[in-house]
C-alpha cells in the first residue's frame, strides 16, 4: 500500500500517520544568547554570515519545524524534541531507505571508533532505530535544524541576487526557506547570483561556493581539513565508498544534561520537559545522506568506486582539475589531511592509490579542455 493512504484498520498502529500526527505547527522559546538580538540587529549582514558560518558562535532565534522531503524519503520532525522520522516516498525506494540506515550505522560506529584516536570536527546525525508496520517503514535519527532566520537574512542581503532584497521580510520566512541547509561548495566559485529569475530562486539546500566563503573571510582550509578527514574515516574504518554524502552547515539547539535526582526536586512537569533549547543554537558542519554510499572490496573495483564516488559527487571537495592558485592550495591540504588520517587507520596502499587516480583523472581533464 502506498504510504500516503490512510488506515482504514482503527486497530493497526500506523507509522506513517502517527509520524503525520507529530508534525508540528511551530513553537517557540526565547532567551538571552552569545549573539543576542542586540547584536544581531546591529550587525552588518556580512558579520553574521562571517560569524555564524565560522561555526564558532550561539544565535538567539526562534524555529518552527515541517515535514522535509528529499529524493529519498519524506521526513517529519517530532513535536517537542530534536527526532525526525524519515519515510520512503513509495514502495520502490524501501530499499534505498534501507541501506541509507546501514551506512549510516557503519559511519556513525566508525566515528565513535576513532574518537579515542583523532578530535572530530564534523557532525553526524544520531541513528535511533529503523520502525515498521503493515503500511511503511521509518527511519529514526536526530535532526539537524534548518539555519536560524537571522542568518537567512544575512544570506538574503548578501549572496542572493539583488532583486530579492526587497522581499527580505517575507523571503526567507516562506515555508520553503525555512529550511535552509547549507550546502559547502569548496570545489565550485561561483560567478554572480544576478540571474533575473528569481521566481524559482530559494534557500533550501543553499550552495555556498569557495569564493564566497573566501570574501567572507571563512577558514576554508578548516572546512577543507574536516572533509578530508570524515572522507578518510568513512574509506578506512567504515569501508563505505562516500558516494552522493553532502557536507552541509546547518544547526542544533543547545542540550542541556539529563538532570541527577536531587535536582529534579521541586520540578513540575513543564520545566523537566525541555532537554534543548531552540532559542540558543549553534551552527555546525554536518555529513548527512548515505542512501547511495555502498561498501568496498581492497581490489582495482573497489578503488574505481572510491574515486567516482569523489569525482561524480557534488562540488565538495576542492580537486585538482581546478586551476587557481587558492584551489590548488586547498586540494593540496585535503589531499595531505586525507593521506595523513588513512595512515592511522589502514596500511593499505589504496589511500595513496585513491588520491594519485583523482589527480591522474584533474590532468586529463585538464589536457581535454586544451582541444
Amino acid at each position: 500500500m502506498d504510504r500516503q493512504q490512510a488506515s482504514t484498520d482503527d486497530s493497526e498502529y500506523s507509522i506513517t500517520e502517527s509520524i503525520k500526527d507529530l508534525a508540528p505547527t511551530g513553537f517557540q522559546l526565547a532567551k538571552d544568547t552569545l549573539f543576542s538580538p542586540e547584536h544581531i540587529a546591529a550587525a552588518k549582514p556580512e558579520d553574521i554570515l562571517t560569524r555564524m558560518l565560522s561555526t564558532k558562535s550561539y544565535i538567539s532565534t526562534t524555529s518552527s519545524l515541517e515535514e522535509l522531503n528529499n529524493a529519498c524519503g519524506t521526513v517529519y520532525a517530532i513535536v517537542g524534541t530534536d527526532t525526525v522520522a524519515k519515510l520512503p516516498n513509495s514502495p520502490g525506494k524501501v530499499p534505498q531507505l534501507l541501506t541509507d540506515f546501514k551506512m549510516h550505522a557503519s559511519v556513525k560506529e566508525a566515528m565513535n571508533d576513532v574518537e579515542n584516536l583523532m578530535k572530530l570536527e564534523i557532525h553526524i546525525p544520531k541513528l535511533y532505530s529503523w520502525e515498521m508496520d503493515v503500511q511503511s517503514f521509518a527511519l529514526i535519527s536526530s535532526r539537524v535544524f534548518p539555519i536560524p532566520l537571522p542568518v537567512r537574512e544575512a544570506i538574503v542581503d548578501v549572496l542572493c541576487p539583488p532583486t530579492l532584497q526587497e522581499y527580505k521580510s517575507e523571503f526567507p520566512a516562506k515555508p520553503e526557506n525555512k529550511h535552509c541547509l547549507i550546502r559547502v561548495y569548496l570545489g565550485r566559485r561561483m560567478r554572480n547570483r544576478t540571474d533575473p529569475n528569481v521566481k524559482d530562486f530559494k534557500l533550501r539546500n543553499f550552495p555556498l561556493h569557495v569564493n564566497e566563503m573566501e570574501d567572507l573571510q571563512l577558514d576554508t582550509s578548516a572546512f577543507a581539513q574536516v572533509m578530508a578527514q570524515a572522507l578518510a574515516i568513512l574509506h578506512w574504518k567504515a569501508g563505505v565508498d562516500g558516494n552522493d554524502v553532502e557536507f552541509i552547515l546547518g544547526s542544533s539547539p543547545l542540550l542541556s544534561l539529563i538532570p541527577r535526582s536531587d535536582e529534579i526536586t521541586g520540578e513540575d512537569e513543564c520545566s523537566l520537559g525541555h532537554r534543548f533549547d531552540l532559542s540558543r543554537q549553534s551552527i555546525s558542519l554536518w555529513l548527512i545522506d548515505f542512501n547511495m554510499c555502498a561498501k568496498f572490496e581492497k581490489s582495482p573495483a573497489g578503488l574505481k568506486l572510491l574515486v567516482d564516488g569523489f569525482i561524480w559527487n557534488d562540488p565538495y571537495y576542492s580537486s585538482p582539475e581546478l586551476t587557481t592558485a587558492k584551489d590548488k592550495k586547498l586540494w593540496s591540504e585535503i589531499r595531505k589531511r586525507y593521506l595523513e588520517v588513512s595512515r592511522v587507520l589502514t596500511t593499505s596502499a589504496m589511500p595513496g592509490q585513491f588520491t594519485a587516480e583523482i589527480e591522474n583523472r584533474g590532468r586529463k581533464t585538464n589536457v581535454g579542455e586544451l582541444f
